[in-house]
């Protein structure tokens, strides 16, 4: 079977969401308590706030009125409120306040909707303050506005007299010629001279008819315009602005209230503890369930092993054995007919157990899975290959030495290097230690006589399972890996990460090993094989399968003294 890698997902649905808060809630709840402490004490420690707020009309000043009355220029006549707002806190206005109150206070201006009215909002510490604050920033922007409409109607009136004097001046320039007639008309001694000047002068005045009256029109407007002016005058300090509601000492403080910090600091804490959560989770490249394994590669999980608690640390090794009808002990079984299955299509007598990197679970499996396919009949060997940290031996209490490597290059004694395991529901189980270690281990598993060794076990038993080193770390597994009939992978969950199980994969895939699956051992329980199996009864009573091993040599040549599994033993970690 050969691994197939595939691209990591980036997406994610709501239901992987959930997951995602409830693996990484400790980085959600942290910003909450953080935001929640800090809004408490923002909230108590904030000095008392209180706000007066006076309002302020808007209107179309006199001057305006008056000279733009036919005017098209819509700009002129209606100023915004924006510009209002800028007045309002122009230096000129606030130089006057500063000079009323020895002091500028915190007093912020809007506009109010669909209305022609400038809102002051003054902040103290103390009622009457936040009153007088914005009743005097609002007496002092009216000041200004009246001084302004006092000198626009000044301005405004100049420009009038002298716009009225230059009509003045137009109509006398009109009528000169038409008075020179007139004064030779009163100077003439001849009748006949008198009435040719006249008839010149009716002339002049018919040809200068519409310029005159037109003059004289314009003129009278003026005219009428500043006694507009005049007798409004007075009107126009209260033509600008005027304020419609002064500002009244507040009963109330307006301090945000405790409840809503304390929602706004929840959310926040939500947000921000959520996207902290998701950050953690895309850049945790580490594989913690069998769907994350699936995400990197098509080869299939045998069997999700959960976690095991304190308690059970010393037995795990020997799960399958010491509590067989266990959810941990019944993921091994699961792994033994995944094999079984396997070995229907292509004939299976030797299986190499590996991990990507050091204690991640490889010598548990490989012990597990051996004891699993001695139960149901099958004559096993478990040997160790793993040259440079053995641990089969002192997970069984043995001697590591005389052991493979003494019978491979030293021609010892079978006996002396294959233990037997004689427990009531286990058949024919050989344990082979590493013995002495080679000067090159990664040399001594390719040699012909390493070799040759592991096929005649393979031909004197149903099944050799092999503890071999982890693949990152030295190259003996890959050396191992196309000699055997198959390869299982293990991955501690929250250790092993996708990278590490891609790379491991890619490298077997190159030496042509046949990847027949992945043992993930340490998943939460609901990942986990234990909490969809059903408990088998009694399998030490599974009727005995001997396939196609003999007993051969190997069986024949057993060593006299055997390993009792019951007896104590010292801890056992997994790796």
């Amino acid at each position: 079977m050969v691994a197939s890698i595939t691209e990591t997902r980036e997406e994610y649905g709501l239901l992987d969401y959930w997951v995602i808060a409830r693996k990484r809630w400790p980085w959600i709840l942290l910003p909450v308590v953080l935001l929640l402490g800090a809004s408490t004490y923002y909230t108590i420690s904030q000095p008392d706030r209180f706000e007066a707020t006076a309002s302020v009309l808007l209107a179309p000043t006199v001057s305006q009125e008056v000279l733009t009355s036919n005017s098209q220029n819509a700009g002129f006549l209606t100023r915004t409120l924006s510009n209002e707002i800028s007045l309002a806190q122009s230096d000129v206005v606030e130089s006057l306040i500063i000079e009323e109150l020895r002091i500028l206070p915190n007093v912020s201006i809007s506009p109010e909707p669909d209305a022609d009215v400038l809102i002051f909002v003054a902040a103290a510490g103390d009622p009457d303050d936040a009153a007088l604050h914005a009743n005097t920033w609002a007496d002092m922007y009216v000041q200004v506005k009246q001084d302004q409409a006092v000198a626009n109607i000044t301005a405004s009136t100049t420009s009038l007299q002298q716009r009225l004097e230059e009509l003045r001046l137009e109509r006398q320039r009109l009528r000169s010629p038409l008075d020179d007639l007139d004064a030779r008309i009163g100077r003439s001694a001849s009748p006949e001279v008198a009435s040719s000047l006249q008839r010149d002068y009716d002339r002049l005045a018919d040809d200068l008819r519409y310029e005159l009256e037109l003059v004289t029109a314009q003129a009278e407007a003026v005219v009428g315009n500043l006694t507009d002016l005049q007798l409004q005058a007075q009107l126009s300090a209260i033509g600008e602005a005027r304020i419609i509601q002064s500002a009244a000492p507040p009963a109330q403080r307006s301090n945000a209230p405790l409840s809503r910090n304390l929602a706004l600091g929840l959310v926040l804490g939500l947000m921000v503890g959520f996207g902290l959560a998701l950050l953690a989770e895309t850049r945790d490249k580490t594989i913690k369930s069998s769907s994350d394994v699936q995400d990197v590669t098509d080869v299939p999980v045998l069997a999700s092993i959960p976690l095991a608690g304190r308690k059970a640390q010393t037995d795990l090794a020997l799960a399958a054995h010491r509590d067989p009808e266990g959810a941990y002990a019944d993921g091994y079984h699961k792994v033994r007919s995944s094999i079984e299955f396997a070995s229907f299509e292509n004939k299976i007598k030797s299986v190499l157990v590996t991990s990507p990197s050091a204690s991640e679970g490889k010598s548990t499996t490989s012990s597990n899975l051996a004891l699993a396919l001695s139960s149901v009949g099958k004559k096993t060997v478990l040997v160790d290959v793993d040259f440079r940290r053995a641990r089969v031996h002192d997970i069984y209490k043995i001697q590591q030495s005389p052991g493979l490597s003494d019978y491979v290059l030293h021609g010892a004694k079978l006996s002396s290097v294959a233990y037997s395991v004689t427990e009531p529901g286990l058949k024919d189980l050989l344990v082979v230690p590493t013995g002495s270690v080679p000067p090159n281990p990664a040399a001594f598993v390719g040699t012909s006589g390493f070799l040759e060794t592991v096929d005649w076990m393979e031909s004197q038993a149903d099944m050799v399972v092999l503890d071999a080193p982890p693949l990152l770390a030295v190259s003996d597994a890959h050396t191992l890996g196309k000699h055997v009939d198959a390869v299982v992978l293990t991955c501690l969950a929250g250790r092993t990460t996708k990278p590490e199980l891609v790379e491991v994969l890619t490298v077997l895939r190159q030496t042509g090993a046949n990847v027949i699956g992945i043992v993930l051992i340490g998943v939460e329980e609901t990942d986990s094989y234990g909490k969809q199996y059903y408990y088998r009864k009694n399998p030490a009573t599974t009727s005995p399968t001997n396939g196609n091993g003999s007993s051969g040599d190997l069986w024949g040549d057993r060593k006299s003294e055997t390993i009792d599994l019951d007896s104590e033993s010292a801890e056992i970690k997994i790796g």
